[in-house]
């Protein structure tokens, strides 16, 4: 029994002590967004014009206590061709998620239908619901946690490795005991994949917060969000046709 007792206590300890030894790198993320079930009802006729998904990267810097989302700098958007020389071209808006998980505050740039905000606020959890689902990621065994996002009428799955110790993950998602290395939203939507991590020493200023945008806080932002998409039926994105 003793035995026992010691190993189980071995086996919890080992995974703590080894992010303590590798508390600080990079992950790198693949955004994958299914472009035709974005798309109003009243615009099937694009899906002939425009591929299924797009697809981008994305980086999460982190250290022990402060972690950095931000896009990788890739080339411009290209135009995907159309029917008829019409040329339509989906942007990526820029955005920056910053966590200090010590002072429990966060930093958000965000690039919202032509302005920029800066969503400086606490860190408050969602509503996460934890099962008993798991599935290996990168070596590591995840588990399954979901809820909704209310405001955008979103289902969340995200799959977080407890072996790695930070309430840190992609985008504005976080706050589980364990970083997120997976996001599914509505079911295939927004496909949001950890494809590598890089246990490294981060560069000094590599985890400052945006600075830029104009203030506001989170329950502000998310009203504006919502009054926006209600405007644009429903609509996340931009479709602009030259």
């Amino acid at each position: 029994m003793k035995i026992n007792t010691l190993l189980l206590h071995l086996a919890l300890f080992i995974p703590a002590f080894a992010f303590s030894q590798q508390n600080e790198g990079i992950v790198l993320f693949e955004e994958k967004v299914n472009i035709h079930r974005t798309l109003p009802p009243d615009a099937e006729d694009m899906k002939a014009m425009i591929p299924e998904h797009r697809i981008h990267k994305s980086e999460l810097l982190f250290n022990a206590t402060e972690s950095l989302y931000r896009n990788v700098e890739e080339d411009d958007d290209e135009p995907m061709g159309g029917e008829g020389g019409m040329v339509l071209r989906v942007q990526r808006p820029e955005a920056t998620s910053y966590r200090n998980f010590k002072t429990q505050r966060k930093a958000d740039y965000r690039e919202f239908f032509g302005k920029n905000y800066l969503i400086e606020d606490t860190l408050v959890s969602a509503n996460w619901k934890l099962t008993l689902e798991t599935k290996e990621i990168l070596d590591y065994n995840c588990m399954k946690a979901t809820t909704t996002d209310t405001v955008r009428k979103r289902e969340i799955v995200a799959w977080f490795a407890d072996a790695l110790p930070l309430a840190a993950g992609p985008a504005q998602f976080g706050q589980l005991p364990g970083m997120i290395l997976e996001i599914d939203i509505n079911n295939g939507e927004t496909i949001i994949a950890a494809q590598k991590i890089d246990f490294k020493k981060l560069k000094k200023g590599d985890l400052t917060p945006p600075k830029k945008g104009e203030k506001i806080t989170e329950a502000a932002f998310q009203k504006l969000v919502e009054e926006r998409l209600r405007e644009n039926g429903g609509r996340p994105m931009r479709i602009i046709r030259n």
